[in-house]
């Protein structure tokens, strides 16, 4: 009978981690729910220190079609004529579909890109950046955790 009890505690005890690892998890994936969140306002707002924000110092923008973008700081230097030369408007086809696997996590999700040039003449000419009126894709990230905790974009394709 003894065993028994300490059998019937210890399961009682993994059923409590269990549960709070679940927690965790959900509280997880709302945060990098919010992220994209963010993402998308940024994006509509030309708001580049909130889109960096959300993105890993190490990411890798890899454009289909265009040379990889490697760092926060490059990717922030692309982004400035990108939203000089146009307005975005993300539609949300598929929302971020998120896992999380420890201290990386994966997003699949479709967005619709309206762009809107600023001057039609110029055009928008960064290496992998957006260039039709209309673009629909499905987008494909990894995202790492920082030492805060907080996940960031890691990896960001699309095809």
């Amino acid at each position: 009978m003894k065993y028994f009890l300490v059998l019937c505690l210890s399961l009682v005890g993994l059923q409590g981690c269990a549960e709070a690892k679940i927690e965790a998890e959900i509280d997880e994936v709302k945060q990098i729910e919010e992220l994209y969140e963010q993402w998308r306002e940024a994006v509509a707002t030309a708001d580049i220190p909130s889109y960096v924000a959300v993105l890993d110092p190490d990411v890798r923008l890899i454009p289909p079609g265009a040379d990889v973008i490697e760092g926060a700081a490059y990717y922030e230097q692309f982004l400035t004529p990108v939203f000089e030369a146009a307005t975005y408007k993300i539609e949300v086809i598929t929302p971020p579909r998120v896992e999380v696997l420890d201290d990386i996590a994966v997003a699949e999700y479709e967005y619709v890109i309206h762009l809107k040039l600023k001057n039609p003449a110029q055009g928008v000419t960064e290496p992998g950046a957006l260039t039709a009126s209309r673009t629909e894709a499905r987008y494909f990230d990894v995202l790492r955790k920082s030492e805060s905790g907080k996940f960031r974009v890691w990896r960001h394709t699309w095809q």
